[in-house]
């Protein structure tokens, strides 16, 4: 459930399986202002974290000549973002969001074509690189 929370003057986000209990009260008289403030948020959402920061995520990946589904599957499957074109066989997606580390699910499925990969948030590039590298040694 996306909502105003009040007590914290911020949009946040709260699990429903969390809610043990609703009650309805009075109509809210800044709907339209908290409406505006999603509308600008959404902008920077990759899932269900809302900040008031951004973070940057960028990742090239090598093509092949006959594997120009990739850079389809790119346009397609982004929230939000850039794809943009290098060169004949590189292609790099970039964004601005609420919380890099949301995206990582949808990054490791490029895995194996992935030769650059950047997170402004150094936390998450460390803990990305650690977990391929974790990845590489449980195959080599």
């Amino acid at each position: 459930l996306l909502c105003y929370d009040l007590r914290n003057k911020n949009l946040t986000s709260f699990r429903i399986d969390y809610i043990k209990d609703i009650k309805i009260g009075e109509e809210c008289p800044n709907f339209d202002e908290f409406r505006e403030s999603l509308e600008k948020a959404k902008k920077h959402m990759w899932g269900v974290v809302i900040r008031k920061r951004t973070e940057h995520i960028s990742f090239t990946v090598e093509i092949n000549n006959d594997e120009y589904y990739i850079v389809n599957r790119l346009n397609r499957e982004k929230r939000i973002g850039t794809v943009e074109k290098i060169d004949d066989h590189h292609y790099r997606f970039s964004a601005e969001v609420c919380d890099s580390w949301e995206l990582v699910p949808w990054i490791r499925t490029f895995i194996c074509r992935i030769c650059e990969i950047n997170f402004s948030n150094p936390i998450h590039q460390k803990r990305f690189m650690a977990d391929f590298k974790k990845m590489y040694e449980l195959y080599k």
